[in-house]
């Protein structure tokens, strides 16, 4: 007989199997991302359902029921972020942010940074503030950073084939601009609870954009679907 578990958590993805049963992909901060069955979660009245959705944070009591997977016993909502499925483009962004977190952690592994990372990135684009494609680049800088894989060096290296410490003055603005080079250097130093406390203007967000692009395809083979639903929106 397992014990159950209590895990801090935010849903990052949910399907539905059989008639009233729904899978759940959890981020928790101790157990890293796990896979719950909420069973009975879609029945009417079910003490599940409300805590059974993207997006939602809680506390969440779940028990061990097989190899590599949970059972939810039951939970305590934080918060919903509902509104952030009111609008296509926050929850594309949104749904995003969960797909590349999910895809970085690992259960069994703590993912408490990346945990108040998506937290923090939630409220940021609930509040658009700063814009919101602005906020998914530096989530992914942010997150790769997180994660061990990200440096100054690394990110301009990829771009410009240079050290950021070599690139010199005279050359630097044809390839990179220094005001670019600065906002992934803020990035990179802030706390999590101060990453999204900036802002830039067209031309620095466009090019950082381009940079965590081409960076991010140098650490992750992935395809993420809500990419495809941002396309006609960006």
């Amino acid at each position: 007989m397992h014990d159950n578990i209590v895990v801090q958590g935010i849903v990052l993805d949910t399907s539905l199997i059989k008639e009233y049963d729904k899978r759940l992909v959890i981020l928790t901060s101790k157990l890293g991302r796990i896979t719950v069955f909420a069973n009975g979660a879609r029945r009417k009245n079910s003490a599940l359902t409300a805590a059974s959705q993207k997006f939602v944070m809680g506390e969440f009591t779940v028990r061990p029921s097989g190899q590599n997977a949970y059972s939810l016993v039951s939970a305590s909502i934080k918060d919903t972020f509902l509104e952030l499925s009111y609008d296509l483009e926050k929850m594309a962004y949104a749904s995003y942010a969960c797909e590349l977190a999910g895809y970085f952690t690992r259960e069994g592994m703590s993912a408490l940074d990346e945990l108040n990372l998506l937290y923090v990135t939630f409220k940021a684009i609930l509040n658009e503030a700063p814009s919101i494609s602005l906020i998914k680049s530096a989530f992914e800088i942010k997150l790769l950073d997180i994660e061990g894989l990200a440096s100054l060096d690394a990110i301009v290296m990829a771009y410009t084939g240079k050290r950021a410490e070599d690139l010199d003055n005279l050359k630097y603005g044809k390839v990179l601009s220094p005001d670019t080079v600065n906002i992934i250097n803020y990035i990179l130093s802030r706390e999590i609870s101060e990453l999204y406390s900036f802002d830039v203007g067209d031309k620095i967000r466009l090019e950082l954009e381009k940079i965590t692009d081409k960076y991010l395809k140098t650490q992750c083979d992935r395809h993420f679907k809500s990419l495809d639903i941002l396309k006609p929106l960006v």
